[in-house]
């Protein structure tokens, strides 16, 4: 059974999305390492606008998304939701670009399951599609509607070649499928069984072609990677064998750089850099561990966590994340200003020419 949960404050009827540009090439950038200066910034997650150009950084404690001219070292737009932005029960967590359409999904989600580790999914998320070039919202679907409140922590999405998008939620392992028009949402993947909301479970989905990975944290016991078939009517998770089958501890996002065509994985580690993985036939029927791309904690500092990497032209970066600082009055969020991109391309580079 699937539900319609429509927020009736942005859905425009009839609306229709803006048809997408053709696809350019974007000029080259090749900055290095930067720093962008924008107060209470707090980037959780990040895509690249192949065809404008831009960055979208999602703006953890105000839950809206800023735009990133790289070009000209600035945040040239901040995208407001109405009714959502600026509500301190909401989080902007993952934002992913569909290069099909031109569409941004962005996840606004409640800071609860987060801060609890699980004991508590209680709270609103939603699930924006967002026109970029209209500037306009095209519909928005209430996720906790969808889970009945029985899970949540729900931080990222991607999109298949129909349109359709899938939300990862943490708190257990789940994944729910809304179709392109905003009309159809119901879960697509559940663990068997009674539902626990303890144990840390998916943080991060990546996309190529027909197939999804989620990293799955397993509690904090060890975490997998588990592939998808986007064309099944149920979402079957099997498990990547790796080779070696390293640890991986504590991960976060996980994001596939373009430039490598679906064939390497990037998952991030919250306090020591990005898990480098590869299927060199871009199967992920198995994938080998080709090594770990550390922080920069010179430039990022210690109390910097990495959420998710991202692509910036043809250079790859680590974002950083800040949770310590005093509320500034009147806001949700603390008082930084400096948010630095950890240029990472070479390190990735000697890794996957291996």
């Amino acid at each position: 059974m699937s539900y319609l949960f429509a927020l009736a404050c942005v859905l425009l009827s009839g609306a229709r999305a803006t048809p997408p540009p053709a696809s350019r090439h974007c000029p080259p950038f090749s900055g290095g390492s930067f720093v962008i200066d924008r107060f209470q910034l707090y980037p959780e997650n990040a895509d690249w606008d192949g065809n404008r150009c831009v960055l979208y950084l999602s703006v953890l404690f105000n839950a809206s998304v800023a735009v990133y001219d790289p070009y000209l070292a600035s945040i040239v737009d901040v995208v407001s939701f109405p009714g959502l932005t600026g509500r301190p029960n909401l989080s902007a967590s993952g934002i992913t670009w569909d290069k099909r359409t031109g569409l941004v999904s962005a996840i606004l989600n409640s800071p609860t399951p987060f801060l609890t580790a699980g004991q508590n999914v209680s709270g609103d998320n939603f699930l924006v599609r967002y026109d970029p070039l209209a500037d306009r919202v095209l519909w928005s679907v209430n996720l906790t509607a969808v889970s009945g409140g029985a899970y949540g922590g729900f931080q990222e999405v991607e999109h298949d070649a129909r349109g359709n998008a899938y939300i990862a939620g943490t708190h257990p392992s789940s994944i729910i499928k809304i179709d392109k028009h905003g009309q159809h949402a119901a879960p697509w993947y559940l663990p068997d069984g009674p539902l626990v909301t303890g144990p840390r479970g998916y943080s991060g989905l990546a996309s190529t072609g027909d197939v999804l990975l989620a990293n799955d944290n397993k509690g904090g016991t060890g975490g997998e990677i588990h592939r998808f078939d986007m064309r099944d009517p149920k979402g079957r998770p099997v498990v990547v064998p790796r080779t070696p089958n390293v640890f991986i501890p504590d991960a976060n996002g996980i994001y596939m750089p373009p430039k490598y065509r679906g064939t390497v994985l990037l998952v991030a580690i919250n306090t020591v850099g990005v898990v480098v993985l590869r299927s060199k036939d871009g199967t992920w029927r198995t994938a080998e561990h080709l090594g770990t791309v550390a922080n920069n904690v010179t430039l990022a500092g210690s109390d910097a966590i990495v959420p998710t990497a991202v692509q910036v032209g043809e250079s790859v970066y680590m974002v950083e994340l800040y949770f310590a600082g005093t509320i500034v009055p009147g806001t949700n969020a603390g008082n930084r200003t400096l948010f630095p991109m950890y240029d990472i391309t070479n390190q990735l580079e000697a890794l996957c020419s291996h």
